[in-house]
């Protein structure tokens, strides 16, 4: 997989929001709680830490895919029976 992990600056971008990140297996009652409620983002540190660890994790190819949904959205596949525009 070619994981992008997120920049500090999409981090930055949602200071005062809650982001969601998928599963990366049993942990901790903290990373469970996240998965599940999301978190959100305090400020500029907590935006670059979080930054940091998504790398790190990515590095270690454990992939968070931060998103600003709960749901992650995949693209539908087209049907090969059907028009092209």
């Amino acid at each position: 997989m070619n994981y992008i992990p997120k920049s500090k600056k999409w981090f930055i971008a949602r200071i005062g929001k809650r982001i969601y990140r998928d599963a990366l297996g049993k942990c901790c009652a903290t990373c469970d709680d996240v998965e599940k409620n999301g978190l959100i983002i305090y400020d500029e540190m907590h935006a670059d830490y979080l930054a940091g660890a998504d790398y790190s994790f990515g590095a270690e190819g454990h992939y968070c895919n931060y998103r600003d949904t709960k749901e992650i959205k995949r693209r539908r596949k087209k049907s090969p029976n059907s028009p092209t525009n």
